[in-house]
């Protein structure tokens, strides 16, 4: 307690005892908002200053890792000095126990009341209205930089647009100091700068996804789709896309932006975010967007908190669409909905159900030697049964991307032309990729039978027992053989870290040739 004098009063002024709650009880987890790879975030009620903030629990396999802690812990503080009104706003960084009662460290943030700019382009599509709330990142990420922080997650999903029309970066969870070159840098293969898959990163990283996000904006799907390893490659070495091939309205001069800001070669985008928010100014009017002049300066210390930005987007409490006064004809009804995906669930068990089946036909071609005891004819059944258990579970391990592709037009949106239009058919190639993936055990006598003829051309003998636990690890030696000799190439870099876990993947390659050539001379 303390006791203050005031000359005016005819007694001691007593104030109230300051009370600290302790950080496990301070806040109270109201509801899951969101996950990602590096975490999970809740909503939360601070019960010692009184409000409503965003906590983002890091997963176990980052708070587990003391160097990226440490790291973590450094660029908290420097977020927290960065005060903009495009940046969500960081409190604290504490320690507290999780749901399995571990104490993990959560970080405390601004609670925003938003639509994330993903959720908005599903809804309404591509505009060229986003540009502004691409200006609207640009602003952030140029006090970020101020700062010394590098995003490295830039996204339609890291954007959020409140319901007056503001605009928030969102998840700092992997950002790191520009000037900490060790660490290891993580994102989303379908904005990750080339650089970035190779483990370097500078503030020209996060140009190539704002890049990225401007294209997305401007057509509807990322630059490049694919697998990982695809993406990779077209991010490295595909020539960089043209936003008109989708949407012919996209200005020339905006489109060359697009461009430069995707250069394969970072010497060859923009330099800082304010060039490239200098271009779009100078692309001119779009519609239904004001032209800017120049980029507000981003002092070394803290910002206005006034935006100066018009409000791009109108969005309801709900994050969708106002609603009209009645059903224009031509939309897209519930029933429609759920008609077209009704057709996208059906075609996809289709394809889920027809693959084994053509996949085992391919066995009639092997000889029945090469077949172990338990995938004869007579077995069929129960292996197509197994392909398509194996296919549904890896669906629905991703089942909300998936439904979501099979779903078709938002309601209110126009009639697509074709019924299988082409998220459907991205839905419909997943479905065929889990059931190939499903049907890979029927493929084992057809690479037995590759393996004998492997044996046969090298003088290799044969076991007699080739079907029993010994021999189906000496038929697997040449497939392990294969995979750590690709790893040793596709993981070798300059570091001496990679040089020796490079150098273990080839001794194990050696040693799956040498038992390979080896198991028959000992029988």
């Amino acid at each position: 307690m303390r006791v203050a004098t005031d000359p005016l009063a005819t007694r001691p002024i007593v104030s109230p005892p300051v009370t600290t709650v302790p950080v496990e009880q301070r806040f109270e987890l109201l509801g899951r908002i969101g996950a990602g790879n590096h975490g999970v975030v809740f909503r939360a009620r601070d019960g010692q200053l009184h409000r409503e903030v965003a906590i983002k629990r890091f997963s176990h396999f980052v708070a587990d890792d003391p160097r990226a802690m440490r790291r973590i812990t450094r660029e908290v503080a420097t977020l927290a000095r960065v005060s903009h009104p495009h940046v969500v706003t960081v409190h604290d960084l504490v320690h507290m126990p999780d749901g399995d009662g571990e104490v993990t460290p959560h970080l405390v943030m601004e609670l925003v009341e938003g639509t994330s700019l993903k959720d908005l382009l599903s809804l309404r599509g591509p505009s060229l209205r986003s540009v502004i709330v691409v200006r609207g990142v640009l602003e952030g990420l140029a006090a970020c930089h101020q700062a010394g922080i590098l995003h490295l997650d830039i996204k339609p999903a890291n954007v959020l647009v409140t319901g007056d029309g503001a605009v928030k970066i969102v998840d700092f969870g992997i950002a790191r100091a520009a000037s900490d070159a060790t660490a290891t840098v993580a994102g989303t293969p379908h904005y990750m700068a080339p650089e970035q898959f190779d483990g370097r990163a500078d503030e020209r990283s996060d140009i190539y996804s704002v890049g990225c996000l401007l294209y997305e904006c401007l057509t509807g799907k990322p630059p490049f789709e694919g697998t990982m390893a695809a993406q990779l490659l077209a991010h490295r070495n595909h020539p960089r896309p043209d936003p008109r091939d989708i949407t012919p309205d996209v200005p020339e001069r905006l489109a060359a932006v697009v461009q430069k800001a995707m250069a394969i070669e970072p010497a060859e985008r923009y330099q800082t975010v304010h060039e490239m928010y200098a271009a779009l100014a100078d692309v001119g009017p779009l519609t239904d967007v004001a032209p800017r002049a120049a980029m507000p300066a981003v002092p070394a210390t803290e910002v206005r908190r006034e935006p100066s930005f018009p409000r791009p987007l109108s969005v309801d409490g709900d994050g969708g669409v106002p609603a009209s006064g009645g059903e224009a004809a031509g939309l897209v009804s519930r029933v429609d909905k759920l008609r077209t995906f009704a057709v996208g669930l059906a075609l996809s068990a289709f394809v889920v159900a027809l693959l084994p089946g053509l996949i085992w036909l391919t066995n009639s071609f092997v000889s029945y030697e090469y077949r172990p005891p338990a995938m004869q004819e007579a077995d069929a059944p129960a292996w197509w049964m197994l392909a398509v258990i194996i296919a549904t579970v890896l669906l629905l391990a991703r089942r909300g991307s998936f439904f979501g592709l099979l779903n078709g037009p938002a309601v209110g949106q126009p009639h697509s032309d074709r019924l299988v239009d082409a998220d459907m058919w991205r839905g419909l190639r997943r479905s065929a990729g889990a059931a190939v993936r499903g049907s890979l055990p029927m493929l084992f006598p057809s690479y037995v039978a590759v393996v004998a003829g492997l044996a046969s051309a090298g003088g290799i003998g044969w076991p007699d027992d080739v079907f029993s636990a010994w021999g189906i690890y000496w038929l697997l030696m040449p497939l392990a053989c294969v995979f750590l000799a690709v790893q040793s190439v596709t993981k070798l870099r300059p570091r001496f870290g990679a040089v020796l876990k490079s150098t273990m993947y080839a001794i194990g390659a050696a040693g799956a040739a040498a038992l390979f050539v080896a198991y028959p001379l000992v029988l």
